[in-house]
């Protein structure tokens, strides 16, 4: 049942349609009923349309000029944050790089250099039991 029935807002719409199409009709139909009666006059009337038409134009691309330097500053603005942001990371990243690798660097000399000889200790003679250093003279 519902598919049969008909919404108000597709009625709306056609109506709508029907009379704005009307009215455009209803304007060309006015600006036809004041047409100049010499081509002259028609000649005069379409220059200064014209004229007003490339005002407009101009006018329209400064506006759109305007809009594109703002929209690109914008863009240069977020793309030279991005790339702050990313050289911070960068900065942050090579630091603890560059340490790793100095740590790495470090133990692997340690395991490579040669082992320094121990020095060894003097033999100091060994006491016996009761006698004194100097030798019991």
């Amino acid at each position: 049942m519902a598919a049969s029935t008909t919404t108000g807002r597709g009625r709306t719409q056609r109506r709508k349609a029907r009379a704005s199409t009307r009215r455009r009709i209803g304007a060309l139909e006015a600006e036809l009923e004041e047409l100049p009666a010499s081509l002259r006059d028609f000649s005069r009337r379409m220059g200064r349309g014209l004229t007003q038409l490339e005002r407009q134009i101009e006018a329209k691309r400064r506006d759109v000029r305007r809009r594109l330097t703002r929209l690109l500053r914008e863009a240069s603005h977020r793309l030279g944050r991005l790339e702050a942001e990313g050289e911070r990371r960068w900065r942050v990243q090579s630091r603890r790089a560059r340490h790793d690798a100095a740590r790495l660097l470090r133990r692997l000399e340690k395991a490579i250099e040669p082992t320094r000889p121990r020095r060894r200790r003097k033999a100091t003679p060994r006491r016996s039991g009761g006698e004194s250093v100097g030798g019991g003279i």
